[in-house]
């Protein structure tokens, strides 16, 4: 999988972005944002508590958030999913997100 910064491409070149990408890819993350979509939750949800432990509180910065957002939807693109539902509220204790887009399959309607 290939990421295309765009907007991000400061952001992505100044703060590891690569290593980043990288983690989100992993085989297990990849399950996790996939297990989410299943449960009509935000693919980027359950991604929260790994990304604090590989890469420390200042994972949490705003642009950075949005950066993995933006990653995020390439990801589940790329993988056969379309975007459902933007900004959906995200009440998990401790998430680094507030809100964050839901997936779908292609081909299954929406919920």
């Amino acid at each position: 999988m290939k990421y295309e910064p765009d907007r991000y491409r400061t952001t992505f070149e100044s703060n590891h972005g690569d290593e980043l990408f990288a983690f989100i890819t992993e085989p297990e993350n990849l399950i996790r944002m996939e297990t989410a979509t299943y449960l009509s939750r935000p693919a980027i949800e359950p991604l929260s508590p790994f990304l604090v432990q590989r890469f420390g509180a200042e994972i949490a910065v705003d642009r950075m958030k949005q950066m993995m957002g933006h990653m995020v939807r390439q990801i589940m693109e790329q993988r056969g999913y379309r975007l459902e539902q933007g900004n959906v509220k995200i009440t998990s204790p401790g998430n680094i997100f507030s809100r964050a887009s839901r997936y779908s399959a292609l081909g299954e309607h929406a919920k």
